[in-house]
């Protein structure tokens, strides 16, 4: 069960503009916490810029990890940090008795990479730094595409049951590949393979007129393999155009999946 919320403001919060955290996300951090998780925001800012950008809303940073571990805040008490973000959030979780496994780190910027790495429930968004995307075990849609909204709503939920969320359920927190959700699965597109049975079926019937014209085989036998040859020729030929096709139908199919998945929602 998750017991401690560790999220990054700058990026995965959508606040590294300057703006204010948005009113539906802000009210997604009161879900979770009234749902008895506990709530770290981490950020490079100092406790007052950070506070503006919660909309003065000192609910939200009863606990953090401020100016990238420098200082840290543990039920309402300042403290000083680390020489890191990820050495900060440690020390956080040692000070308010909260297990790796019990926490789930929502990051964004690099400086949340060490982080995402070492933690088994990591989650980061589409829109984050190439560093989180890397090491983030799950991938959301952005703040713009609810999809910190649905995964905020998903720990609230799961808190109340005393479940684990849903996402880490289907994703699998404790081993294997990468998640990514609100996507279909990445599609393989064979490059240049299909140049292959191209190229071998051209090759065949080549080979086979010249075999013929060249009189190497008796009349009816030269005209055996001639014929062999040209099925098996037109057989790889076909193959090839079949894979070159299937291919160009994959790639377009990849375009469009991340251009849906790209486009804000309304």
């Amino acid at each position: 069960m998750i017991r401690l919320v560790l999220v990054d403001m700058d990026r995965a919060l959508g606040t590294r503009d300057g703006r204010p955290l948005e009113q539906a996300v802000l009210e997604r951090l009161h879900k979770v916490l009234h749902a008895g998780v506990l709530l770290a925001p981490m950020t490079a800012r100092d406790r007052a810029q950070a506070l503006a950008l919660l909309r003065g809303d000192e609910s939200c940073l009863q606990n953090a990890v401020l100016q990238d571990g420098a200082r840290l805040i543990v039920g309402g008490m300042p403290l000083p940090g680390a020489a890191s973000r990820a050495a900060g959030a440690r020390a956080l979780m040692r000070r308010l008795g909260v297990a790796p496994e019990e926490v789930l780190v929502l990051g964004g910027a690099s400086a949340d990479a060490e982080l995402l790495s070492a933690l088994p429930n990591s989650v980061t968004t589409r829109d984050s730094s190439q560093a989180a995307r890397t090491c983030a075990r799950t991938v959301v849609p952005g703040v713009r595409e609810d999809g910190v909204a649905a995964l905020l709503d998903d720990v609230a939920q799961a808190a109340q049951w005393g479940e684990e969320p849903a996402f880490l359920r289907e994703a699998g927190s404790g081993s294997g590949p990468r998640a990514e959700l609100g996507a279909e699965a990445p599609v393989e597109t064979a490059k240049g393979h299909a140049a292959v049975p191209l190229l071998a079926g051209a090759a065949v019937v080549v080979a086979s007129f010249v075999a013929y014209l060249s009189d190497t085989f008796p009349s009816i036998a030269g005209m055996m393999v001639l014929s062999v040859g040209l099925l098996v020729g037109v057989a790889l030929f076909y193959m090839g155009l079949s894979q070159r096709r299937d291919a160009q139908k994959a790639r377009k199919a990849a375009r469009a999946a991340r251009a849906d998945g790209s486009r804000p929602r309304r």
